[in-house]
């Protein structure tokens, strides 16, 4: 089997005890990470080599950073876009190869002003440049998008719901899954309010009041293997939680 796990964990540095404990739990294959906000020179390398991980990351500190975690050696490890740079926050994206398979982690831009489309369009092209059938076996993160209504509890909780899902981040969003990727949770259920985000408010949980923001893609081929997706909610009762769930993919497949 294959487990991947994907993960917005809003510091790493914060929540590093936390990861390791889901490490230790769940013995994901593969853990990407997002908004860890750590630097390459404070990055704990060692602390993931103890639990038995090869890890790769990129990030500056501030408010990004993604990392991704293997039991596996990571043979290349490629950060960044070259068509899209952010000053501000580098550290958006990393492509790893993972024995045969390529993973790729993304965090992308939460406000417009960033350039959430204009990310979204970068990584469609770099694909689409360094890939023969135009996509990473998997493509996994933060993309703070709702792909649709099934995917928030309420429409006042994402900009222009009028619209949704033709604004420009959505047809961009779309636009790097193409026919190529494909959305794992929804190979495997239809139902509405699978989130993975959620408000830091005692009821927010209880009410199954959140967004579905972090997703696992899988290329067909891949997807065929697939056993199951889950949000493993129980982290949210761990000591100091990050607001996001991680989301578990598993298939039936080996990443040699």
């Amino acid at each position: 089997m294959l487990t991947l796990a994907t993960w917005n964990v809003n510091s790493l540095a914060a929540r590093l005890p936390l990861v390791l404990r889901y490490l230790e739990a769940r013995r994901p294959q593969v853990l990407c990470l997002q908004e860890t906000r750590i630097g390459a020179a404070g990055f704990p390398h060692a602390a993931f080599e103890r639990a038995g991980y090869h890890v790769a990351a990129t990030g500056a500190g501030g408010y990004a950073g993604v990392a991704i975690a293997s039991v596996l050696p990571i043979q290349e490890a490629v950060p960044g876009l070259e068509s899209f740079v952010e000053e501000r926050a580098p550290g958006r994206r990393l492509l790893c190869r993972i024995g045969g398979l390529w993973i790729d982690t993304v965090y992308v831009p939460t406000r417009m002003a960033i350039g959430k489309a204009e990310f979204l369009a970068s990584l469609r092209r770099d694909h689409a440049t360094r890939f023969r059938a135009g996509s990473p076996d998997v493509l996994a993160g933060d993309f703070n998008i709702c792909f649709d209504a099934r995917d928030y509890a309420a429409a006042s909780m994402i900009t222009s719901p009028d619209v949704h899902p033709k604004r420009p981040e959505d047809l961009a969003f779309r636009d790097v899954l193409g026919r190529r990727l494909v959305d794992c949770l929804r190979t495997t259920t239809k139902e509405s309010g699978r989130f993975t985000w959620y408000p830091m408010t005692p009821w927010a949980m209880r009410r199954n009041y959140g967004m579905r923001l972090d997703y696992v893609f899988a290329r067909r081929s891949l997807a065929a293997h697939l056993r199951e997706v889950a949000e493993d909610r129980e982290t949210r009762e761990w000591p100091r939680p990050s607001d996001h769930v991680p989301v578990r993919a598993t298939f039936s497949a080996d990443v040699a």
